[in-house]
């Protein structure tokens, strides 16, 4: 017998309520104060596909076991895609060399069937693969599980943080189609700038850019793999929107690395043309995306 996304995951669900105020400690006490408020906020577990959801009625948010082991594994790929490709990208060139091949470490890694099982947990709950290693609750901080946890964490603040918008404005269900789109539009507002509005101009910018880049590329996949609800927007809406807000400049690291992990998860055997500047590569993997996700 397997094991399960239970027992996977459950180190990381007692660590998950807080990650909302670890992606943004400046702002804890204002989301302990004014969000959170003096009602009893709670964090619950599910045990459907991979999923997260809020029940506002209940001021309850839902993780699923399948959705944070799922989740995981789009951030193994996005820190593993990011350190491979950022490497390469620094190392000395040949004169004739204009691309990058990031197929045998991609390989090595591990990363396709990190993906694979990550998308296989959209339709249904399984056990953890037998060939993957188990992702560690409590690695070192400077080690590389420690920076995947890193880039899991980050991502899923933004998640949770669009749950609780909901919690907070005590949206409903039952409503009229382009009421409960909105309500999602209005949801990852509020999680995009809770995470950047104050996060200043450096290394903190930059690495929350890429922790929202990475949990929307998991919304791509997942529209990818089960198709798109009538109650929320194509993800591709949700990416300008959040995009818009990301105000780095021409050389962003952010903006270079989550273009690194859109395209190899997204748009993997696409050329991509020469840039001067991350920010035109980023715009670039943009326009992709616009192509193979066509808000229509």
């Amino acid at each position: 017998m397997g094991t399960s996304t239970k027992q996977i995951t459950k180190p990381f669900f007692r660590i998950a309520a807080r990650t909302p105020l670890n992606i943004a400690t400046e702002r804890g006490k204002k989301l302990t104060e004014e969000i959170f408020g003096s009602g009893k906020w709670q964090l619950l577990p599910s045990t459907s596909e991979a999923n997260f959801y809020a029940v506002p009625a209940n001021k309850a948010v839902y993780l699923a076991y399948a959705g944070l082991a799922s989740l995981w594994c789009i951030a193994y790929a996005a820190f593993h895609v990011a350190d491979i490709t950022s490497r390469q990208q620094r190392e000395p060139k040949g004169p004739e060399q204009t691309e990058i091949n990031i197929a045998p470490e991609f390989a090595a890694r591990k990363i396709p069937e990190h993906i694979a099982y990550a998308k296989a947990l959209f339709r249904a709950d399984q056990d953890w693969p037998d060939d993957l290693p188990t992702p560690p609750s409590s690695p070192e901080f400077d080690s590389f599980e420690g920076r995947v946890n890193n880039v899991f964490y980050g991502a899923l603040s933004w998640i949770l943080l669009h749950e609780i918008a909901h919690v907070h404005r005590r949206d409903e269900k039952l409503l009229p189609v382009y009421l409960l789109v909105r309500q999602e539009y209005r949801a990852d507002d509020f999680a995009t700038r809770w995470i950047l509005d104050d996060a200043g101009d450096g290394l903190y910018r930059e690495f929350r850019v890429l922790m929202i880049v990475v949990a929307l590329a998991w919304l791509f996949l997942h529209e990818q793999t089960v198709g798109l609800g009538n109650d929320h927007p194509p993800t591709i809406l949700r990416f300008r929107e959040a995009s818009a807000l990301f105000q780095t400049g021409d050389r962003s690291a952010g903006l270079e690395n989550a273009g690194y992990v859109l395209k190899a998860l997204l748009d993997p055997t696409t050329s991509a043309p020469q840039y001067d500047t991350s920010k035109e590569f980023f715009e670039w993997v943009s326009s992709r995306l616009e192509i193979l996700f066509p808000a229509a």
